[in-house]
């Protein structure tokens, strides 16, 4: 297990800048995600980490150890890659030793740790198979093994869950999280799915064009998003966006909604002075969807939540919730109510919004106010 520190690092390719100054503080045990779309730069960062391209500037250290730039098998660094990687003509038991054969251990040490490997993976019954006699999930599994038998300081994934179907990422996704948590490793893994980044992460690092926008716990990220970009990328359905004026209504700083034609006037937290400072002005309300629900009698006189009427445009059942659509300020909005609660189309419906979780964007600038 290793600390991992990442100081303003940038890379190009020619004219054209990839990473531009990332810098990240990684501790010794923590599973760190690198999400974003892609383009974003997380793949490259990841081969910078590795060794596997040199940057451009900045600095790469392990444990307090420069690597920059150092060769990648001296990194003490497995990596995970999406395809695999594995030697087609060599079972999963030589798929599993060949780096520790590399390194010339005496045969008894290379087989107790490949018997150790494929009973931490559940893969003993494999050992004997070849990589094209395997299914992606049991690939994957044998991937994973070759880089565990290795003991390195720090691991690497670079979204090694894509070619997998989503029932398989789902059982996957949960094997990974059970090892971190038996092994205590310090891991960074890539990936565009933000569902795998909640699930998986100690801290996420949320990637565009080259720059971290967060970085921070998945809580954290997904409830105080740094900017619109973060608050729209995290989260299944997306946060919601409305562009609200900020009013004074009866003495009080508010923002005005209008919801099937009918204006309401919404409280601001107490919590939310800047806003309550802006009457005048025009801001993006950001609340994502299970924000906005039916009516809860035990939530319902809590702090800063608001109920309002409005008509249901559209329906989306999705088993455990159901989403519907309804017009706010002219925008299409997502809640998320019980299926029992839930009104056909055409008709209205009583909704409950807790202001307490909404969150204000400037418009010009869409970072967070």
């Amino acid at each position: 297990m290793a600390s991992l520190i990442i100081d303003n690092v940038k890379k190009s390719f020619g004219s054209t800048d990839i990473l531009k100054g990332i810098s990240m503080d990684i501790q010794d045990g923590e599973f760190i995600i690198l999400v974003g779309p892609s383009g974003c730069g997380k793949s490259t960062l990841m081969n910078c980490i590795a060794g596997l391209e040199e940057v451009t500037s900045g600095q790469i250290r392990i444990d307090d150890h420069d690597i920059t730039h150092v060769m990648p098998k001296d990194r003490d660094i497995a990596m995970v890659f999406q395809s695999y990687a594995l030697y087609p003509n060599m079972n999963v038991y030589k798929n599993i030793a060949f780096g520790l054969e590399i390194r010339k251990l005496p045969k008894d040490e290379i087989d107790a740790e490949v018997q150790r490997v494929a009973k931490l993976l559940q893969i003993e019954h494999l050992l004997k198979r070849k990589p094209g006699q395997l299914s992606g999930g049991q690939r994957q599994r044998v991937a994973m093994g070759r880089a565990l038998a290795r003991h390195p300081k720090i691991y690497l994934f670079d979204e090694p869950l894509s070619n997998l179907d989503a029932k398989l990422r789902v059982e996957m996704r949960t094997e990974i999280k059970k090892l971190h948590q038996r092994l205590g490793t310090t891991i960074v893994y890539v990936t565009h799915d933000q569902i795998e980044a909640m699930t998986l992460a100690n801290r996420i690092a949320v990637m565009k064009d080259g720059h971290v926008q967060q970085f921070g716990t998945p809580q954290e990220v997904y409830d105080n998003p740094a900017n619109l970009f973060v608050a729209g990328f995290m989260g299944s359905p997306a946060m919601n966006f409305i562009e609200v004026d900020v009013v004074e209504h009866q003495g009080t700083p508010c923002v005005a909604l209008e919801v099937s034609g009918t204006l309401h006037h919404l409280p601001i937290p107490e919590q939310e002075q800047t806003i309550r400072q802006r009457v005048g002005e025009r801001v993006i309300l950001g609340i994502r969807p299970e924000q906005i629900t039916h009516v809860v009698p035990y939530a319902e006189d809590q702090p800063n939540m608001v109920k309002f009427d409005g008509k249901v445009d559209v329906v989306e059942p999705t088993g455990a919730d159901t989403l519907v659509l309804v017009n706010m300020n002219g925008q299409e909005v997502n809640c998320r109510v019980h299926p029992t609660e839930a009104v056909p189309p055409g008709d209205t419906m009583t909704f409950l919004m807790n202001m307490g979780k909404a969150v204000f964007f400037d418009i010009k600038t869409e970072n967070r106010i």
